[in-house]
Formats: C-alpha cells, structure tokens, sequence
C-alpha cells in the first residue's frame, strides 16, 4: 500500500512574498461616486417620504450629474453646496438619529445641494455615498445667512 498524501492541491504555486493591496485606494477624490440607498431613511423627521415625484426627478437629475464627475469636482469645484458637515454642527435631530441608526461613529456627513434649499445627506465610505436623508427644508444642518 501506497503512503498518498490525501487534500487539495493547488495547480498553481502561491508566492507567500507577496502582500495584498490595499482593498481602498487613497485617491477617493479622483474617482467617480457611486450611491449605496440601504440607510436611506423613509421615517419622520427627515425622511424620503415626504418627497413630491417633482423632487425626485430633480435629485435623480442631479445625482446623474454627479455621476459625470469626480468626488473631487463635486466637493471642491462645483462650489459651495456640496460639502462636508462635522457630526456636532447637525441639527439635534439628526444627531440623534445616527445614534439610533447606529452611524454616529463617523466625523462628518456630505450635504450635496440639490436646489438652492433642498439638500441630499449621506455617509461617505471611500468612493460611496450612502444616502441617508432627504432635506428639502435645509432642516439637517441649519445655517444662518449672513445679513438676515
């Protein structure tokens, strides 16, 4: 009787030197956004279900732009209402639902203008956006204009 050597064995000889890439890449801001809709919030206060089907087509509009673009263009070129927003400067409300959603471990939210007042938030994972509420009131993070 033979003394075979019983398992699987592999066609191809595995190089133990070498060591896997990062999975995330650091250039995030050159690369082109892509939408994760899983946290996307359809519950009082500022929830999704509250859009008209006329809001909806102007975010769709507006997310397809962005698709054309850079998280680089979107943040830094394409002006002003498209940003990051620290945790503590949302609204008590919106704090309080990270919480509850279990997301309040992140620094900050991206706020992406969608008109002159409504405004689209979500939680950025390297090159995704994982959208989270639909602001038409600019409620999530209220700003004061200046000379008001």
């Amino acid at each position: 009787m033979t003394n075979k050597q019983k398992g699987p064995k592999s066609l191809v000889k595995v190089d133990t030197s070498k060591t896997p890439k990062s999975q995330f890449r650091d250039d995030w801001q050159e690369m082109y956004p892509c939408w994760r809709v899983s946290l996307l919030e359809t519950v009082e206060p500022f929830g999704w279900h509250t859009s008209e089907q006329g809001e909806l087509l102007q975010v769709k509009q507006r997310f397809a732009s962005f698709e054309s673009m850079t998280w680089k263009q979107i943040l830094c070129q394409a002006g002003y209402r498209n940003h990051f927003v620290s945790r503590d400067r949302l609204c008590a409300d919106a704090q309080k639902r990270l919480r509850e959603m279990g997301q309040d471990d992140v620094d900050s939210v991206i706020s992406l203008g969608i008109t002159q007042k409504s405004r689209v938030f979500g939680i950025m994972e390297h090159n995704v956006l994982k959208v989270l509420w639909w602001d038409p009131e600019h409620l999530v993070y209220p700003v004061e204009k200046p000379n008001t």
